[in-house]
């Protein structure tokens, strides 16, 4: 499917100035919002609603000038933006897409009649977000829908870190991806290794560095092992001994294995992902596809049911924190 949903997962957490500060989501915004005066937690989750409504664009678009993207608060009726103040979430479908490319649109049916799209006009698909700050901690969740062909995840990261900062006592905030166990394992029990790669700096003669003015910087050499016949089962003993041989292989009396290796995967479906050769297979982070867990797109407006996204996400999102130990507890100090 050329349009297939797909999610993303973030961990974000704050990164305070005074490292020894053991500081939450609502020592934050207290700060942000009352000035590190008494708020309730409803009235500094209503002032962070108003600031995301505000910021991803209600009257005018929110544009990122670096990938030429735009998003915005949606004007119809898909999934309205809603504020659960009872557990400190945010979610709904926003709109965003790609502009400043003079392009032209016409009706697959007739060959005549193109009507041309300017450069500062944005062709605009649904994307499902959902945010939620974790108040007695130190995290947040972000989760984002976005499709294998678009995305507006550049404009959207550049959003949320503007949202969650403008406090001196902070620094920006990470924004860390996170795929939760459940689904790497998923990934783990269709997948092989359809190659792997050694990386190592290329030494160039001194003579040359000295002639050449091009020589004079880095360069590196990257060396790729790929199985012809059939991919490689990740856990077996004749995979280990194989990666093991290579990596003793030399490159001008340097052991390929002494660079930077890494491990590309395929599941059945030829969905590939790749990790560090030096960590485990837990440390990848395969793409979440919502065909995968049952999510349908209608077969006549191309759009996935946003309202089974949102119950997956909400499921997904207790299980996040679970896995990640956050605290979950609602309650105000």
């Amino acid at each position: 499917m050329a349009h297939n949903p797909k999610l993303n997962v973030y961990i974000i957490s704050l990164k305070p100035k005074k490292q020894d500060e053991n500081k939450t989501f609502r020592d934050f915004l207290k700060e942000k919002y009352a000035k590190n005066s008494d708020m309730s937690d409803k009235a500094l989750m209503k002032y962070l609603f108003t600031s995301f409504i505000n910021g991803v664009g209600q009257d005018e678009f929110h544009k990122d000038d670096k990938s030429k993207k735009v998003i915005g608060i949606d004007d119809g009726n898909m999934l309205p933006m809603t504020l659960y103040s009872d557990t400190w979430m945010i979610d709904g479908v926003i709109e965003g897409g790609k502009y400043g490319i003079l392009r032209e649109y016409q009706d697959t049916e007739k060959k005549e009649g193109k009507t041309e799209i300017k450069p500062n006009y944005a062709v605009l698909d649904k994307y499902y977000i959902l945010l939620n700050p974790i108040l007695n901690d130190k995290y947040a969740v972000l989760l984002t829908q976005s499709y294998t062909e678009e995305s507006i995840q550049g404009p959207i990261n550049e959003f949320i870190r503007e949202l969650l900062g403008g406090c001196d006592n902070y620094f920006k905030v990470d924004v860390e991806p996170f795929v939760p166990k459940r689904l790497k394992e998923k990934y783990e029990k269709s997948a092989a290794i359809r190659m792997f790669s050694f990386t190592s700096p290329l030494p160039l003669s001194e003579s040359l560095r000295k002639k050449v003015t091009e020589a004079a910087q880095e360069f590196e050499v990257e060396v790729r092992i790929r199985p012809v016949n059939q991919k490689l089962p990740i856990y077996s003993e004749g995979t280990r001994e194989i990666m093991q041989e290579v990596s003793k292989m030399t490159l001008d009396q340097q052991p390929l294995g002494e660079g930077k290796g890494r491990i590309y995967t395929a599941d059945e479906q030829g969905r590939n992902a790749n990790y560090d050769i030096s960590k485990d297979i837990q440390s990848i982070k395969p793409t979440i596809y919502l065909s995968d867990e049952g999510i349908t797109s209608d077969e006549q407006t191309g759009l996935p049911d946003f309202k089974a996204i949102q119950e997956y996400c909400h499921k997904l999102l207790k299980e996040i924190k679970v896995e990640r130990n956050i605290n979950q507890d609602i309650y105000e100090f």
